[in-house]
């Protein structure tokens, strides 16, 4: 992973650090536990590290609360422990990206406790404030987690403050200078200490309409409480901070920036690369996570994400992630679920853009409900009983079938998934027709086509039911045909020779009329030169 452009061949691995490996016995996963798993990553075959935040925090919403940016809070280890995982993965050949929460902080950051304390301090206007005239709040914008106005008293300045997640996270005023320079000597402070780029959280929600104007209504439900977002989020002026983060970033040669976008739509993802990619290296599109299960559903989202995407932008593509229910859960299928689960593996590590796994998807780990004393997202208690909350997508790695699955000697922070004695890594890694193994060798297959990383795409006539294209680089090709379906589909496909299948073994000839049984992949070496 070398080059400026090594984010481009890169296979990401999102570590939710809290669930991923506890080293100290409290129940809580740190920075020592990554570290002790890196040979399990590396043997994976995963390329870069996506750690969630470790930053100091009191954890009202679990570390998205930043009190010091400048530290690691003491649950998850300590600055020397970061250093030490950044020197290790960087031996490895792994890089290590940081999740940049910079929309809001703690309310418990010495910055908001200054700037609430009086108007005159000089960290007032570092955050989003209008007078408090009364007991209305300024304008119809909503707290997301709290189900209730984004707008909070502070009785000793006499005004309203701005947070759109919880009270205890207030939001910083982007168009103040003062603050930016501040927010960027944080990032310099990440990347002198080894960080390999950022993931952003929510970005494009840093400026927020200067008149404070309300949302107007839309016919939606819960959790965005039937408004349409036009004034609290996604405002154009965020492009030129974007580009700002672009050329700090830049001048340190070799590093990346990772958008979140507030919201779904694929546009507004493509919008953050910038017309002339200088903008974000990358920005998540969403839309697979809100995909049925459908070769045509998922086709045509990759097909208007690559024609979105500005020329020189680079695709990403995500099936799960910390926020949204995991895939293997979405798309169960009862004794179909594993298949399925091998055909989304294959779709998102063979098209054209860079992937982005979730903790245990290479395990199959699903989802289940929780009961309410188990309960610690603030957003699943605060939308109980709907099944809004994201703490079943957040639930301990699953090592092997010792107690606790491995992950702790402790008590878990959360409840354990109850198939861990069976569906772990240790049983799944010395299974060679594992899901994890399957995992395993569609990264190796990656590594060895160059086709599957730099090669063109080409979609390739199907059945209705089977997604199949042709990865071409300096002549030679490789094909995938990912049959959705539960029936079996014929289809055209360049002759050659099987690289992996989940019916065929490595070798096997396929010629142009490919009869491929249901919920088959079949990945092929073309015979000739395109």
């Amino acid at each position: 992973m070398t080059g400026r452009d090594w984010w481009k061949r890169a296979v990401f691995y999102q570590v939710y650090p809290r669930s991923f490996q506890d080293s100290d016995g409290d129940g809580v996963g740190d920075l020592p536990g990554v570290l002790s798993r890196l040979p399990y990553l590396q043997r994976l075959g995963v390329d870069a590290l996506w750690i969630s935040p470790f930053f100091r925090s009191p954890m009202k919403d679990f570390g998205y609360d930043i009190s010091d940016y400048r530290d690691v809070d003491p649950l998850f280890g300590t600055l020397d422990d970061f250093k030490r995982l950044a020197e290790a993965a960087h031996g490895r050949g792994m890089r290590v990206v940081v999740d940049l929460v910079v929309n809001h902080s703690s309310a418990e950051h010495p910055w908001f406790k200054a700037a609430r304390s009086s108007r005159d301090d000089p960290h007032h206007d570092w955050y989003l404030w209008r007078p408090m005239t009364g007991r209305k709040p300024p304008n119809n914008w909503v707290s997301l987690f709290e189900q209730r106005s984004a707008w909070y008293p502070n009785p000793a300045t006499g005004e309203w403050y701005l947070a759109t997640f919880t009270r205890d996270q207030p939001e910083f005023d982007w168009r103040n200078p003062e603050l930016r320079t501040a927010i960027y000597d944080v990032v310099r402070f990440w990347m002198d200490l080894g960080a390999d780029g950022f993931r952003m959280d929510v970005a494009t929600a840093y400026v927020k309409d200067e008149s404070f104007r309300s949302n107007p209504f839309k016919l939606n439900l819960i959790p965005d409480l039937f408004q349409e977002h036009l004034y609290d989020r996604n405002r154009p002026e965020v492009h030129a901070i974007f580009r700002e983060f672009r050329t700090l970033a830049d001048s340190y040669g070799d590093r990346v920036l990772i958008g979140e976008t507030h919201g779904r739509e694929a546009e507004l993802a493509a919008s953050c690369h910038g017309m002339a990619d200088d903008e974000l290296h990358m920005a998540f599109n969403f839309d697979f996570l809100f995909r049925t299960w459908s070769a045509r559903a998922f086709r045509e989202s990759a097909e208007r994400w690559y024609r979105l995407l500005p020329p020189g932008a680079w695709p990403n593509f995500t099936l799960s992630n910390h926020d949204q229910p995991r895939h293997v859960h979405r798309y169960r299928d009862g004794p179909h679920t594993e298949a399925r689960a091998r055909i989304a593996a294959t779709m998102l590590l063979t098209l054209r853009g860079t992937p982005f796994l979730y903790y245990g998807e290479e395990l199959g780990i699903s989802c289940r409900r929780l009961p309410r004393k188990a309960l610690r997202d603030p957003l699943g208690l605060a939308t109980w009983p709907l099944p809004l909350g994201r703490d079943p997508t957040r639930t301990p790695m699953q090592w092997d079938a010792s107690p606790n699955a491995g992950f702790t000697a402790g008590t878990p922070w959360l409840p354990l998934n109850p198939d861990w004695p069976r569906r772990n890594a240790a049983v799944q890694e010395a299974d060679p027709g594992s899901l994890w193994n399957w995992y395993a060798a569609l990264i190796r297959l990656r590594k060895a086509r160059p086709e599957l990383v730099e090669g063109s795409l080409e979609w390739l006539d199907a059945p209705d039911d089977v997604m199949a294209f042709r990865r071409t680089r300096d002549g030679t090709s490789v094909s995938v045909a990912l049959n959705f379906g539960r029936r079996p589909a014929r289809m055209a496909l360049p002759s050659g020779s099987v690289l992996l299948g989940t019916r065929r073994t490595p070798g096997d000839r396929v010629g142009e009329n490919l009869d491929l049984g249901p919920l088959e992949v079949v990945v092929s070496a073309d015979s000739t030169r395109a």
